[in-house]
C-alpha cells in the first residue's frame, strides 16, 4: 500500500511541563565596613553569603584592628588597589584560609577580593578593583569577591595614588611587598612618600 503524502497522523505524545527555574535563595544582608583612608572614607558591603570563609576572615581582621596605618602598597591605574601587608606580629597570627566555592559573582569595579597566589592562600591582603575584570578574573575559587565598595564612594577609590605603578614582581616601579613586610611603613614613607594609607577600618 503506498504511503500517504504529508505527516502521518497519530495520537499526540504526553505533554511535558516546561522546567521551572530554581528558586533564588535570598542573599544575606551585607555587613558595612568603613575604611578611613588618607583620601577619605570608603564604605564596603561585605556579604557572607558570597564567600563565608573570606568574609569572616576580613571581618575578624577588621575587629582586631589589623587595618590600622596600612599602606595601599599596590595601586595600578585602571586595575586595582591592594593593601594588607604589614610587619606587625599580628600578620603572622592570621594563617591562610581555605577557598570559598564560586557562586558566579563577577569581578567588576568596586569588587572586594582577597589577594592570593593560588588555591587556599588567602590571608590578610585585600584588593579593590578599579574596572570590570569579569572576563579574566573570578574563574578560580580564591578570586571570588567577598563584597563591594558602595558606588557613591568610587570617587574616593579613584583618587588613591597610582603613580608608582605595579609591584616589582609584576615589572612595576612600586613598593616591594617583601621589603614592606620586613621593614614596615618606614620603607614606604622613605621611598614612596605619595602612597596612600588605610588609617583604620
Amino acid at each position: 500500500k503506498p504511503r500517504p503524502k504529508g505527516p502521518i497522523k497519530g495520537p499526540l505524545g504526553p505533554v511535558r511541563p516546561r522546567p521551572q527555574p530554581a528558586p533564588q535563595v535570598p542573599e544575606q544582608p551585607g555587613v558595612a565596613v568603613e575604611l578611613l583612608s588618607t583620601k577619605g572614607s570608603m564604605v564596603l558591603d561585605i556579604n557572607p553569603s558570597w564567600a563565608p570563609l573570606g568574609a569572616q576572615r576580613f571581618l575578624d581582621l577588621v575587629d582586631s584592628g589589623y587595618y590600622t596605618d596600612i599602606a595601599v602598597y599596590r595601586a595600578v591605574p585602571n586595575f586595582l588597589v591592594q593593601f594588607g601587608v604589614s610587619n606587625s606580629p599580628e600578620m603572622q597570627a592570621f594563617t591562610r584560609i581555605a577557598d570559598d566555592p564560586l557562586i558566579g559573582k563577577p569581578v567588576v569595579k568596586g569588587a572586594v577580593c582577597f589577594a592570593a597566589s593560588g588555591a587556599n592562600t588567602r590571608r590578610c591582603t585585600i584588593c579593590i578593583f578599579l574596572g570590570d575584570y569579569s572576563s579574566v578574573l573570578g574563574k578560580n575559587p580564591w578570586e571570588t569577591p567577598i563584597g563591594m565598595l558602595r558606588e557613591s564612594y568610587f570617587p574616593v577609590l579613584d583618587s588613591l595614588y597610582t603613580g608608582y605603578g605595579d609591584i616589582p614582581q609584576c615589572n612595576g616601579g612600586g613598593p616591594c611587598p617583601f621589603k614592606l613586610e620586613q621593614q614596615g611603613n618606614d620603607y614606604i614613607r622613605a621611598e614612596f612618600p605619595q602612597i596612600d594609607f588605610i588609617r583604620s577600618a
